[in-house]
């Protein structure tokens, strides 16, 4: 079967917004990349954080195109602006934050591809449902998104 080619037109992506992003677009899906890698867009809020975790089975790759985010990978700690970038392989522990009171944009390598899959998994849930621990684990879990306790 031969692969196909793909033109990603910015007027004609598909949107999503989660907690703590806004105008999230799917630049090139899973299904049209033929399953090697899902590349995603994104305003991360000047409040977005994500807490300390790791992912057994795919890989990210984060390139910032503007703003300030602080990562810490494998407990090395760096701070990343426009042109940099950050990749982080299956089973490394990370975590990043936003720096600063500005909003951040990045280009998102996911790989292999499906990002957009779990984005539809976790619109099946309410408001409501989302706050309940139970729901949130589960949805942890099929997105491959395993958090560590850090509470010591």
């Amino acid at each position: 079967m031969k692969s196909r080619h793909f033109f990603s037109l910015a007027e004609e992506r598909a949107t999503f917004e989660e907690e703590g992003i806004a105008d999230a677009e799917i630049v090139v899906s899973n299904v049209q990349s033929e399953g090697r890698y899902s590349i995603i867009y994104a305003r991360w809020l000047s409040t977005f954080e994500v807490p300390l975790h790791y992912h057994k089975t795919h890989s990210e790759t984060f390139y910032v195109l503007d703003g300030q985010v602080e990562w810490t990978v494998e407990g090395e700690t760096r701070v990343l602006s426009a042109g940099d970038a950050v990749y982080i392989p299956p089973n490394a522990t990370h975590r990043v934050r936003v720096l600063g009171d500005r909003d951040a944009l990045n280009l998102l390598v996911y790989e292999p591809g499906g990002y957009e899959e779990q984005v539809d998994y976790k619109m099946n849930f309410t408001p409501e449902e989302l706050e309940d621990p139970d729901v949130k684990d589960r949805i942890r879990k099929k997105n491959d998104f395993h958090v560590l306790d850090t509470s010591d």
